[in-house]
């Protein structure tokens, strides 16, 4: 049969034959190729991988943390766990501080503050990092004036320094930013509302402050990386909250707030305590 012009081999090389030697060494070129043509006719069409979970947890990565798809079972006092209502009212409370944000990104007031926002972080420090966010308060016209990749990157930090923190305390407050110029974004999470700086080491609450504000603040659609992340947020979250007694009740809020904004606000939906 005629082979098409297309489909012609460059060099002429004729196939091995049923007395071929795959031990012998190859001395020509000609030799090399019919060796390699006949290890390609070994192999077999079809390769299927080995099952990974038979002898390894399944694991999903950030780059900077992993937690085992085992360590998400929730096995929590059932009164730590969030009703549907306060679910239900924290979400919607998270979409209209977003729609401030957003409203507020498109007004002229943004672009004239955004000039006079002035914080230099460097990035590739995470001891500054954390040092400047463990001492102030996230407020959106300091958010907004930072690139949305790096707001991404501190994601990946907090969520480093979460994994390394102690269950978050603080108590829940009702009110939410009136004015997005000078607003924090988490008042959900401060109990009393104070713009004071913490000191570093009093309190680890400033972690869910800092994630709960950057969520507020970014920019949709986002990278698949970025869902894997904050689906380990939330797994993080689940797993310091099962540590908890029954007792801490108001330790709890911060972590079951980033749980049900991340799932219902961010495609997550399989690790929502209520399935709607």
């Amino acid at each position: 049969m005629e082979v098409d012009t297309i489909q012609k081999p460059a060099l002429a090389v004729d196939p091995p034959d049923e007395n071929f030697d795959p031990d012998f060494i190859p001395e020509t070129g000609e030799q090399y190729l019919q060796k390699v043509m006949y290890e390609r006719g070994k192999c077999p069409v079809v390769v299927v991988a080995a099952n990974p979970q038979a002898r390894h947890p399944q694991k999903v990565l950030t780059g900077l943390g992993a937690v085992p798809t085992d360590d998400v079972k929730n096995i929590a006092p059932q009164a730590l766990m969030p009703t549907k209502e306060w679910e239900s009212m924290q979400n919607q409370k998270f979409a209209e501080l977003r729609d401030i944000i957003t409203a507020y990104r498109e007004s002229a007031q943004y672009s004239e503050n955004l000039q006079r926002t002035h914080v230099f972080l460097n990035f590739d420090d995470r001891k500054q990092l954390h040092e400047y966010c463990a001492n102030n308060l996230p407020y959106v016209r300091i958010l907004l004036s930072i690139p949305q990749r790096n707001l991404e990157m501190l994601l990946e930090y907090l969520h480093e320094w979460l994994q390394d923190s102690e269950p978050a305390s603080g108590q829940s407050s009702q009110d939410e930013p009136s004015d997005p110029e000078l607003c924090d974004a988490t008042s959900t999470l401060t109990p009393t509302g104070s713009k004071e700086p913490r000191r570093t080491g009093c309190r680890k609450d400033w972690i869910t402050q800092w994630i709960y504000a950057i969520l507020a603040c970014l920019i949709l659609p986002l990278e698949p990386y970025i869902h894997s992340v904050l689906r380990d947020i939330a797994k993080s979250c689940i797993t310091l909250r099962n540590e908890l007694k029954q007792e801490d009740e108001m330790k709890v809020l911060p972590l079951n707030l980033l749980i049900s904004i991340i799932s219902k606000n961010f495609n997550q939906s399989d690790l929502a305590d209520n399935v709607p």
